[in-house]
């Protein structure tokens, strides 16, 4: 895969994924994490779209490709959520999950 194909894939599943998400958070109850979801979304269309997009081309399914479908999910999770609110949030989450589970803060 080349730079110019993932920024391609990366900004067609951006926008893809921001949209899904919005979408499934309105149809969704507020006790689901919207983080979470935007993390579901993301893994849904990077990889399912990144392993059509290479069947449909005919490129070979290599350690090397399967690290980029790998990191184009991971750019698109960040990459959905866009704005301070949202990280600052997923910080926050971890956080409490952190002290919770291990009885320490972080």
């Amino acid at each position: 895969m080349t730079i110019q194909l993932f920024l391609m894939m990366f900004t067609v599943g951006a926008a893809l994924s921001m949209a899904l998400t919005q979408a499934l958070k309105k149809a969704v109850s507020q006790k689901f994490s919207s983080n979470l979801l935007n993390l579901l979304v993301s893994l849904a269309v990077g990889a399912g779209g990144s392993s059509i997009y290479y069947y449909m081309t005919d490129i070979s399914f290599t350690e090397k490709n399967v690290v980029w479908i790998l990191l184009l999910v991971v750019a698109l999770w960040g990459g959905s959520m866009n704005g301070y609110d949202k990280v600052k949030q997923l910080i926050e989450q971890i956080r409490s999950w952190m002290g919770k589970n291990n009885g320490t803060s972080i």
